[in-house]
């Protein structure tokens, strides 16, 4: 197996470098053949952090563009990822963070219109386990189009637009914090369909009369949708 990782790693240490002049700090650790990158912060107040993963021949979970908030003193695993057998495999990343001012809300079925929903499951101690990702009927919703339920300053729901765009799939967007009907109407859908959570990964996708959330793999996602 050829392994193409000098560049990459050498990119990595410049990234670390510059992190590491600031509050957060952005550092990888092993776990077997796995390749934990982790975000500590060492400041006074919580920072949403963006990470922007370049892999080839990994699996990367739960995505390449992810955001994840780190409370002040707390660590983070932001991604895993993990050589595919017998490929050659290098990667490389792009890490921001700004300092975070907003407030998670758990999710009700009739936030009101400045309610947040939680990009991430709430958990200042450990990463949590996002649930595996799922589907529940969205009856009584036009069946014929792809809705996308995004969140201002949701890398994940940014890279699903911008796949969605690049393949020509046409969607309707709704924020949800902007007080629409809709967004109730998808709380009550989810509950409907069986979702007992307190909060959910966004961005939440309508395809064809179908609720996805807690998507883990955006890109196989997106490359899955059958017009």
């Amino acid at each position: 197996m050829r392994l193409t990782l000098a560049l990459c790693f050498a990119i990595l240490l410049s990234t670390v470098a510059i992190a590491q002049d600031q509050d957060i700090q952005i550092f990888e650790k092993k776990d077997g053949n796995k390749n934990i990158v982790v975000a500590r912060n060492v400041g006074k107040v919580s920072y949403l952090v963006t990470l922007s993963i370049d892999a080839t021949g990994m699996d990367v979970i739960p995505g390449i563009e992810l955001e994840s908030v780190v409370p002040a003193g707390y660590m983070k695993e932001l991604a895993t990822l993990t050589p595919r057998p017998g490929q050659a495999w290098s990667y490389g990343y792009d890490v921001s963070f700004v300092e975070y001012t907003g407030q998670e809300v758990k999710s009700t079925p009739n936030p009101s219109p400045n309610a947040a929903v939680s990009a991430e499951p709430s958990a200042p101690v450990s990463t949590p386990k996002p649930q595996a990702p799922s589907a529940v009927p969205s009856a009584g919703q036009d069946n014929t189009g792809i809705i996308i339920y995004t969140q201002a300053g949701c890398g994940r729901c940014a890279f699903v637009r911008k796949e969605m765009t690049a393949k020509g799939i046409a969607y309707h967007e709704v924020d949800v914090n902007s007080g629409s009907p809709e967004v109730n109407d998808m709380w009550k859908k989810l509950r409907d369909g069986g979702f007992n959570g307190d909060s959910v990964t966004m961005p939440v996708v309508s395809v064809k009369g179908e609720l996805h959330y807690n998507i883990k793999d955006l890109q196989g996602f997106v490359n899955g949708i059958k017009i």
